[in-house]
């Protein structure tokens, strides 16, 4: 009977040794589990921290945007930012999470697939655990690096309409005079139904607005060089804008930018280096001059016979139209490809 007592003792403590090692093993198992949860989680939550810094930067209303912008037209103009900006965005301590002390952004560009491309590299940590992150974006408008010379609904692939659509409805909307550098004409040629840009007999470029139904011009001004920011619409009527020469054997040329909601009419030899934009109106041109675009047109919802004109060129010129497309709404409109751990 003692003996039997004894095993008994022995197997209840054995069973209390197992039971005692499972709990434990348990409790080991369980906090590991947590563990590595925790830093599933924690590490998941340095990689949104810092995404949240890439999206602060390219947040146009926040004021890193106002950062930002500056360097990328510097970028898109020189080909590089030069002495005056750094490749650097400073974010405020007040938008960081408490643990985290990486405050920079840093920037660079680069070329890929005929695309200007936009790199992103920073970091965040969040409870002692870091995360570096690599984001890479286009900057420039879609609809601007197709390298297509015309751009129109029906010259684009059928999944970019909705998209050019919406763009030129924006810049109906938007389009204003910017700020413009020293030696770009801004002519702001608002409810005028005509306005003429003669080379005249004295060669000098003379820009005459006509309103009204008047012969004479209402208002006349000299180009006093060949770059302009040209901006014609009529809240009434179909406005036109028609280029000539008193001189048959001069060219009139020019640089820069015309938006017109409305005709062009061209009657001499003519040529433009920059960007054509014209909406709900037609091109006339006389068949005996010769026309050179060098640069982009956009059109919508335009009559354009432009190809059948034999002398009529429309060369894609990407320095031209990233020179002077910076002045347009949204041409500058980064746009995330990828984000990625480096």
């Amino acid at each position: 009977m003692n003996k039997d007592k004894g095993f008994i003792s022995i197997n209840a403590l054995f069973i209390m040794v197992i039971t005692l090692i499972s709990a434990l093993f348990l409790i080991y198992t369980s906090n590991q589990e947590y563990l590595i949860i925790n830093s599933s989680k924690n590490n998941i939550q340095a990689y949104y921290l810092a995404e949240s810094k890439i999206h602060m930067v390219l947040n146009k209303e926040e004021y890193y945007y106002g950062q930002l912008l500056p360097r990328i037209e510097t970028y898109l103009k020189y080909g590089r930012l030069g002495p005056t900006y750094d490749g650097k965005i400073s974010l405020d301590n007040k938008d960081l999470f408490e643990d985290d002390n990486n405050n920079i952004v840093n920037l660079s560009f680069a070329e890929e697939n005929k695309r200007r491309i936009l790199e992103f590299k920073t970091s965040s940590t969040y409870f002692g655990i870091s995360k570096n992150i690599l984001a890479k974006m286009t900057i420039i408008n879609d609809l601007f690096e197709m390298w297509i010379p015309i751009v129109s609904i029906e010259h684009i692939q059928q999944d970019k309409v909705e998209e050019f659509t919406n763009y030129m409805l924006h810049l109906q909307e938007k389009i204003e005079i910017p700020k413009l550098p020293n030696g770009i004409k801004a002519i702001d040629a608002i409810d005028y139904e005509e306005v003429k840009i003669i080379n005249g007999l004295d060669n000098r470029i003379n820009i005459e607005f006509f309103r009204n139904n008047i012969d004479e011009p209402v208002k006349r001004e000299i180009l006093v060089n060949e770059e302009i920011f040209l901006l014609l619409r009529n809240s009434h009527t179909v406005p036109i804008l028609s280029i000539a020469s008193e001189k048959d054997w001069e060219k009139v040329k020019l640089k820069g930018i015309i938006h017109v909601e409305g005709d062009l009419i061209i009657n001499s030899d003519f040529e433009l280096d920059g960007i054509v934009i014209l909406h709900n109106g037609q091109i006339i041109i006389n068949p005996s001059k010769e026309v050179k675009i060098h640069g982009i047109i956009l059109l919508n919802n335009c009559y354009e016979n432009l190809l059948d004109y034999e002398k009529v060129q429309i060369n894609y010129n990407y320095n031209f139209i990233k020179e002077y497309g910076i002045y347009l709404p949204k041409f500058i409109e980064p746009k995330i490809q990828h984000i990625k751990n480096y």
